[in-house]
């Protein structure tokens, strides 16, 4: 009889500890240097900038969905940044994001001059997207 309790119990003690833990997702580290934050993957990026897009550009309130559309839809809508390729190419990184007010004159490839914050998405391939609002 003893034996039958102490199965129940540490039955009822592994059930409780698993159902009671949140695993929070495995995002693979980044770097944030001289401002600008550097990604291995993606998945990443999008779960570190979303939030702080959402922060600057609080109308937005995009969630994962909505960021991967807005992404391919305005994909090279601007040049990569040159010096954050160079980073790019010379590290393991696939992603940068600069995410600043406009000090000088910056325009998307359809020449919309960009005058407010922004986050420029530079790709080790061949992607570019900014993310502003004027």
């Amino acid at each position: 009889m003893k034996k039958t309790y102490c199965f129940i119990l540490l039955l009822l003690i592994s059930i409780f500890s698993l159902t009671s833990c949140w695993i929070s997702p495995n995002y693979k580290d980044y770097e944030e240097i001289d401002g600008i934050y550097f990604f291995y993957d993606y998945e990443t990026m999008k779960s570190v900038i979303l939030p702080k897009i959402n922060k600057s550009f609080s109308a937005w309130h995009w969630n994962n969905e909505d960021f991967d559309n807005k992404y391919e839809k305005y994909r090279n809508n601007i040049i990569k940044n040159s010096e954050d390729l160079e980073i790019l190419n010379q590290t393991e990184f696939s992603y940068s994001v600069r995410n600043k007010k406009s000090a000088k004159e910056l325009k998307t490839t359809e020449g919309r001059t960009i005058t407010s914050e922004f986050f420029w998405i530079t790709s080790k391939d061949d992607d570019s997207v900014i993310f502003f609002q004027n």
